[in-house]
């Protein structure tokens, strides 16, 4: 396996910084000549420039045969008990305003739009911080690793890619509210 950390010269840990991704990948796709390596730079680049794929990609290379542990922490039970029922609602009102055939049946959709507006910027902030508090434990992931315990880092794993495909739905769900 390619390690995207040697691929743009960056030390092989969690802890980086995005401007450090961004000067390596620059300098190395302006000194490359267009060609094969090039895709490889731009999938490095993303990879590590995401913190959720950075630590999946830092786990395969650490330990390729580790499981993502999938469970579900009751924390995050609780607020997915709260974005399925956002979700539903939001998409019951997109389609309602699909529906509308006239600019007075979509006016009346308007408050019910930004109240749905205001709820999925609230799951937002709230997604946007577990994140935050998973990203911070990186230094302590990196130092159960170097002890030979990988259940941090694939637990950390799974809560984190929980909270980016459903941090992405309630981000597609309020660009719809707003384009409507």
């Amino acid at each position: 396996m390619t390690s995207y950390f040697a691929l743009l010269g960056l030390p092989e840990t969690l802890i980086l910084e995005a401007a450090s991704v961004e000067d390596s990948w620059r300098t190395l796709t302006r000194n490359e000549p267009s060609g094969s390596l090039e895709p490889d730079l731009n999938r490095a680049r993303a990879t590590l420039l995401d913190p959720v794929t950075r630590l999946a990609h830092w786990l395969e290379l650490r330990a390729p045969d580790a499981r993502v542990d999938r469970t579900i922490e009751p924390a995050l039970m609780d607020l997915f008990s709260e974005i399925g029922p956002v979700i539903k609602t939001t998409d019951d009102l997109l389609n309602r305003h699909r529906k509308a055939t006239t600019a007075l049946a979509r006016a009346v959709l308007t408050r019910e739009a930004i109240a749905a507006q205001l709820r999925i910027q609230q799951l937002l902030q709230r997604l946007q911080t577990l994140k935050t508090s998973l990203i911070e434990r990186f230094d302590a992931i990196e130092a159960d690793v170097e002890n030979g315990c990988f259940d941090e880092a694939t637990k950390s794993l799974g809560q984190l890619k929980f909270l980016s495909r459903w941090e992405e739905q309630c981000r597609e769900r309020l660009l719809s509210l707003i384009a409507c």
